[in-house]
């Protein structure tokens, strides 16, 4: 579940990084429009706060879980809290600290991994480089009209065949992530209470053994 969970929320971090970089390519316009007013937006915020919700669905066995959290950004460092687990990553090491365990695993990701669900550190580089786009239709979620776009990544060896986009007109920001999975499992994302540029101290993006003495840390630095 943890797996999932990280796996699911990464779209959230990583729809913005897929929306930052441009380069001369053929694409819809219609979508490119909508996604460089988003990469404009996502490159002055100096933060990120937000609430979330993940559903995640197995077509194949017919069953849907959910979860709720709260997503932390600042530039390249994040912290992902849920119920079970927090995730703390201060733009060199990363803390998974698994509540229930009574456990912390300690790891570095590093700069050079390019799969953007697996290391949102990657945020505001991986745009047409790695997907196509497409503007699918205007609609409208609770009331408010919403652009619909759909990614789909160059390299088909990605686990999923596409994301898919709900841009709140009013913000200019992902409020829904959908990925639709090659397996039959699909991840959706719900954005709430997004609050950008609030004032967050970079201490929040480090575990601190101090407050934590009975957590057992587990370094993997250095390991492969």
């Amino acid at each position: 579940m943890k797996t999932t969970f990280l796996f699911s929320i990464f779209l959230f971090v990583s729809s913005l990084s897929i929306i930052a970089q441009q380069e001369p390519v053929t694409q819809d316009p219609a979508a490119k429009e909508i996604l460089d007013r988003i990469a404009a937006k996502a490159k002055q915020m100096k933060s990120i706060q937000a609430d979330f919700s993940v559903v995640v669905e197995d077509k194949k066995e017919n069953t849907k879980n959910s979860s709720t959290g709260n997503l932390l950004m600042k530039k390249e460092k994040y912290k992902i809290s849920t119920r079970g687990s927090v995730v703390y990553f201060n733009g060199k090491t990363m803390w998974t600290h698994t509540i229930d365990d009574q456990e912390v695993i300690i790891t570095e990701p590093g700069n050079n991994e390019e799969d953007m669900m697996s290391n949102p550190a990657n945020i505001f580089t991986l745009y047409n480089r790695d997907f196509k786009y497409r503007y699918v239709r205007e609609t409208t979620r609770n009331g408010l009209k919403m652009d619909e776009i759909d990614l789909y990544p160059k390299n088909l060896d990605q686990p999923y065949s596409r994301i898919r986009l709900l841009v709140n007109r009013n913000n200019d920001m992902p409020e829904v992530i959908t990925s639709y999975g090659k397996d039959g499992i699909n991840y959706t994302i719900t954005l709430t209470n997004f609050q950008p540029d609030r004032e967050i101290s970079d201490t929040l993006f480090t575990f601190d053994p101090a407050k934590n003495k009975k957590v057992e840390v587990v370094d993997m630095r250095g390991t492969k």
